[in-house]
Parts: structure tokens; sequence; C-alpha cells
């Protein structure tokens, strides 16, 4: 069930509390209001809260939920793991629609996954800000961790629909991801956070189709010269990732391997006359076809090559090996990560 105002939630959550399977609620008749007073009957102690219903709950609204007399119980319609460490982190009770629960009370402490059979959601809610065209809103974001922006300047950006956007941009600001800076425009807010969860969420096996190659005697840069070469008489898209990428930004560790973005796959006569062949593992190319070609509207040449942008390239560094999350690390602890 999709929850889109706060009438909602209140009307939903007097219905789940009654339906508990494991925690006894008891709250007073009154009429429906903002706020409420409910009873937890646990192990023999009747515990007492002020409920606080909240849509969106950012750190300031945390901050004024736990304002005023009596022990807080926030109600939100979905709760995420952000928004869960931040309660706990003030020990602040929580509970959503779907039963997941954590509350803290004097000499009581309650942490509950959600219940079985639940499936309560924000109205609206993008599935995966992290896939197709979505990734593309928040990759543009985080092409410029400094940059206000205005909706119309990041629906260019990404090539992104008005609708599309819009869910995405609120989702963003009601997770606190960013922040508004004037009535027309925000930027950034929290963008280490977003890029954490971009990695926990990505599965590039998933959006991506790979080939591995091998170009025997070449070394890294001559690796990259005929890549570069080869998309250039061939018209293709292409933007260099991971090792390659990185050295680019933020020298590190030397690539090995080279990687990049194209638009397809060489055709055979091709490998030939560039000297590659295919491989089933292990080779030094490794050529992705992005399933959303989003990934090219953010490359750039900040040196010699074509490159993604630099979020895009740490969270391809993750689980690669060959000191790839090192070098992923040490790019994002530069002073110029995500700055153009």
């Amino acid at each position: 069930m999709r929850i889109g105002s706060q009438q909602q939630l209140i009307e939903a959550f007097h219905s789940v509390v009654r339906q508990d399977p494991d925690l006894n609620w008891s709250r007073e008749a009154n009429a429906l209001s903002n706020t409420e007073g409910i009873v937890l009957n646990f192990d023999g102690r009747a515990l007492d809260f002020v409920v606080k219903y909240r849509l969106y709950p950012g750190e300031e609204e945390l901050d004024k939920v736990r304002e005023g007399s009596g022990q807080p119980l926030l109600v939100v319609p979905c709760l995420n793991d952000r928004l869960l460490q931040r309660c706990k982190d003030v020990s602040l009770s929580v509970i959503d629609l779907n039963g997941q629960a954590w509350i803290r009370s004097k000499g009581v402490l309650i942490d509950r996954g959600p219940v079985k059979g639940r499936n309560y959601r924000y109205d609206l809610e993008p599935r995966n800000i992290f896939v197709g065209k979505s990734e593309r809103i928040v990759r543009a974001l985080l092409t410029d961790r400094d940059r206000e922006w205005t909706q119309s300047e990041l629906a260019e950006r990404a090539k992104a629909s008005s609708g599309l956007l819009s869910r995405v941009t609120q989702y963003l600001l009601k997770q606190g991801y960013v922040a508004k800076t004037g009535s027309r425009t925000f930027k950034l807010n929290e963008e280490l956070s977003l890029l954490d969860d971009w990695v926990d969420a990505d599965r590039m096996d998933r959006r991506t189709r790979l080939r591995r190659y091998s170009g025997i005697g070449f070394d890294s840069v001559q690796l990259e010269e005929k890549v570069e070469s080869w998309a250039e008489g061939g018209s293709v898209k292409l933007a260099f990732t991971q090792w390659v990428a990185a050295w680019q930004r933020h020298g590190y560790t030397e690539p090995e391997i080279c990687s990049a973005y194209v638009s397809r796959h060489p055709a055979s006569e091709e490998l030939e006359r560039f000297g590659f062949r295919e491989v089933p593992d292990a080779g030094n190319l490794r050529l992705y076809i992005p399933e959303d070609e989003g990934v090219f509207l953010e490359a750039w040449k900040p040196l010699r090559l074509p490159v993604v942008s630099d979020a895009q390239i740490y969270v391809d560094l993750q689980n690669t090996g060959l000191r790839g999350p090192e070098a992923a690390q040490a790019l994002r602890e530069w002073e110029g990560f995500c700055r153009p």
C-alpha cells in the first residue's frame, strides 16, 4: 500500500497497531490528530509514548520530534537504513507501518525487523534511484559536489523527463541527500552518504555487458591509445573507467588493466586489425556496454583520455581486486574528488 499523506499514515498506523503480532499497544480513544498518546505493554510494564507522525523526517525534523514533554515515538511509512541509524544515534524510538521498530525506554530496548506480509511504501517513490535514467540524475549531481542546481539545469544535464526528475529530486530532498538553497535551487547535502548508498545498490554485472580481451605485448598506455583509435575510427562512444580513469584523475596505482565503457564491442576484423583477441577470463582489456548510455553524458577529458565522472570511477572500482578499492579510496580522499 502506498502512503502519500499524513492522514493516510495516521489511519494506517491505527490499523496496524491493532494487529501487531508481538507488541501489545493501546491508545487513547481520541480523534485523529498529529500527536496522541499510546502505551506499549511490555514484560509487565506500561511504557507511555507521545506519537509523532512524519512522512519524510530529515535531521532537523528529528530534533523537532524530540521537543516537548513526554517520551516521543516517531511513526513513518517505511524505515530506511539511514533514518533508522539516525534515530538510534539520538535514542529516538521509531516504528514504521511494516512493523520495523527500534524502541528505547528506561530498561527496555526493542529492535525488530519488518513484519512478514506487510508492504507499505511511499506514494510515487522511485523504485531505485541507482538504475537507468534515475541514476543519471544521481551521477549528474555528483559531478560537482559544491554546485547549486535548478531542476531545469539538472533535467538538461541528465536528459531526464520533468516527471522523473521531480520524483527523484523530491525523494533526495526528503531523504536528506540534497538541501534547498533557495526557492528554486538545491545542492548536495550528504554527497558521500549518497555515494555509499550508490555503491551498496550497484550491480555492475547486471547493468553492463562485459567482454574481455588480450592485447599481448601492449602496455597500459598502448592499450588506451589503440582503444581510443578504434573508437574514433568506428564512431564508437567511449569513456574510460576503473584503474585507467582513476590514474588520470588522481594517480595512485598504475593501471595493469585497461577498462572502458563503449557503445558496441569490436567486430572480429577490428580485433584482428588492432591486435586484440577475445578471452573468456583474465585479459588486460575490459570493454563494457552499459544498459543505459547515461554514463557517456558525464564523460570528459581532464588530461589525455575521455573518462567517466569521479563518482562513477569510485563505484566501478569496488570489488575489483588489483588494488582497485585502494585506488577508489585514494580518489575519494583527494580534495578534487567530485569537483570539476
